[in-house]
């Protein structure tokens, strides 16, 4: 009993018997972290090989379960792993939870997610776990990186006896003369979008300016309009010595240009290179952009044009064009892929006093006074959708356009509130003759057709080719001068001169019908220089950008 107690009040070897006790449990740890560590790598290897397959399924939603297999087994994953592969439509917006962001789509894919499921061997974990592995799965989801570079309104559908040139002369408050060849190069002519931002950078000596920086500063016309020059010049284009031209006519306005009115260079905005290694996929024609610049640039001018003979059928022709601010600063061109960005067309104002002849019943009276108002809001186009491919001949863009509204009417109008677009005009009968005692009056009014999104579809070959696409109203046959004059109410006094009612008013209905033709041509060749036609809308994709695929959760 006695050596018992002593064995048991006895300290020496505690440390043996301390280390004895405890190596079960430190072995333990030692396996358990062993396995953990394992378990961990397996899954940052698998996490790892999900982000490559997701990226590669993205690129390609059509071919994604093909992709995503072929990246799996090029890791070197058991043919036992387990893969689920969704496509679908991924929204980069934050006001979503992530969670939310994705949805399951395979209508129109613009990104995929990618479940894989495999297993960790555990070494130490096999005690406790018959089979010897640990199951463990991880999702990647990736979008593709698209955008697409339209614009609403464009190039002029013919050229016609100098018209262009006075506009472009009232617009820049000094003389333009250009050849039917120098718009003919101007029409044929395309600028790089960011190699013009860069042009401009230069004139304007802003040496670390970002593209947005370099848009927001507000410029001399002139300066606006030599970049696009300097541009041309730089890749040999004949077409930069009319642009010089129409600069050196902005240069003695001094007027200024804000161009954040025109373009919105989206996610390239903070940017000073566009990233791109030569001339971008995004590019502009040399005449767009140069009228939208001096549309901008005229202010509050109000542009009269004299077309004493200009006009075939119609004796004597004075047209007044007011341009107004586009609606909430809506740009003219943009690169986005953001579906509620809208562009619009500047609104617009014509009117147009034109005499016919004197003949038939009318001879020996002065000819027939047509008084005609036209007024076109804003057409507007966003976009609809991108689809991006692997190979380039599939890639397409869908743009939905609503064509511009409006109004014709055969009236008086205050000529000086026509440039005041905060104030309906009033429209009150015309004086179409008044010779003496012979007086006749006349009004009518069409309206344009209602607001109706269309879609309108460019192809890669579209795009590549500049296609100009037109999207009109479904009711805009009826929207027409010759319409409008064939509708109009008639006040007549003929003031006993021996014309009898009957007689002066067929006289004044056939010189009416006899304008309608030529005063609609003459609308549509100035309305076009700005992309905008009775009932019409002008756009074109200028561009388009797949990226590839990006992580997004």
């Amino acid at each position: 009993m006695m050596r018992w107690r002593s064995f048991l009040r006895s300290a020496r070897g505690g440390v043996s018997v301390i280390t004895a006790l405890s190596a079960t449990a430190l072995i333990g740890f030692a396996g358990f972290a062993t396995d953990v560590g394992s378990v961990f790598l397996e899954s940052r290897r698998l996490q790892g090989t999900a982000d490559l397959a997701a990226v590669a399924a993205a690129q390609n939603p059509n071919d994604a379960r093909l992709l995503a297999q072929q990246t799996v087994a090029a890791n070197d994953w058991p043919t036992d792993t387990a893969m689920v592969t969704t496509t679908g439509v991924y929204t980069a917006d934050r006001t979503l939870d992530v969670a939310q962001r994705f949805v399951p789509d395979t209508n129109a894919p613009n990104a995929a997610r990618v479940q894989l499921t495999s297993s960790a061997p555990l070494f130490f974990g096999r005690l406790f776990v018959p089979s010897g592995r640990m199951t463990i799965s991880r999702t990647a989801t990736a979008a593709q990186t698209r955008w697409a570079a339209f614009q609403v309104g464009s190039r002029l559908a013919s050229l016609n006896g100098g018209i262009e040139n006075q506009v472009l002369s009232g617009l820049t408050g000094s003389s333009v003369s250009l050849s039917v060849m120098d718009y003919n190069a101007l029409l044929s002519a395309n600028v790089d979008l960011f190699s013009y931002v860069s042009a401009l950078r230069t004139r304007l000596d802003l040496q670390a300016a970002t593209f947005g920086d370099t848009l927001s500063h507000r410029v001399e016309t002139s300066d606006a309009l030599g970049a696009i020059a300097d541009v041309l010049q730089q890749n040999g284009d004949h077409a930069a010595g009319a642009i010089r031209t129409l600069a050196n006519a902005a240069a003695g306005a001094g007027s200024t240009t804000d161009l954040n009115q025109l373009i919105d260079l989206g996610p390239y905005e903070n940017s000073s290179q566009s990233g791109l290694s030569g001339p971008t996929s995004f590019s502009v024609n040399a005449m767009d952009l140069a009228t939208a610049i001096v549309g901008i640039a005229q202010g509050d001018r109000q542009v009269k044009l004299q077309l004493a003979s200009g006009v075939p059928g119609i004796a004597n022709v004075n047209v007044w064009l007011a341009i107004g601010q586009r609606p909430n600063h809506s740009p003219w061109l943009s690169i986005t892929d953001d579906r509620d960005v809208v562009l619009k067309t500047a609104q617009m104002r014509l009117y147009i006093e034109a005499t016919t002849p004197s003949s038939g019943a009318l001879s020996g009276l002065a000819g027939v006074r047509v008084p005609v108002l036209v007024e076109l809001a804003s057409a507007q186009a966003k976009l609809s959708d991108v689809m991006c491919s692997i190979d380039k001949d599939r890639r397409a863009v869908t743009l939905s356009v609503d064509p511009a509204i409006g109004s014709l009417s055969l009236g008086e109008i205050n000529l000086g509130q026509l440039n005041n677009f905060e104030t309906d005009l009033s429209v009150s009968p015309a004086n179409l003759i008044h010779v003496g005692a012979i007086s006749v009056q006349g009004q009518a009014h069409v309206e344009l057709g209602g607001e109706h999104w269309q879609d309108v579809s460019f192809s890669n070959g579209d795009i590549s080719n500049g296609v100009v696409k037109t999207v009109s109203t479904q009711d805009a046959a009826q929207a027409t001068i010759s319409s409008l004059l064939g509708n109009t109410r008639l006040t007549v006094r003929a003031g006993g001169l021996g014309l009898s009612t009957p007689t002066l008013t067929s006289g004044v209905q056939g010189a009416l019908s006899s304008v309608g033709a030529p005063l609609d041509a003459l609308v549509n060749n100035l309305t076009a220089l700005f992309g905008v036609r009775l009932g019409e809308a002008d756009v074109r994709v200028n561009g388009v950008r797949c990226g590839g695929a990006a992580l997004v959760a």
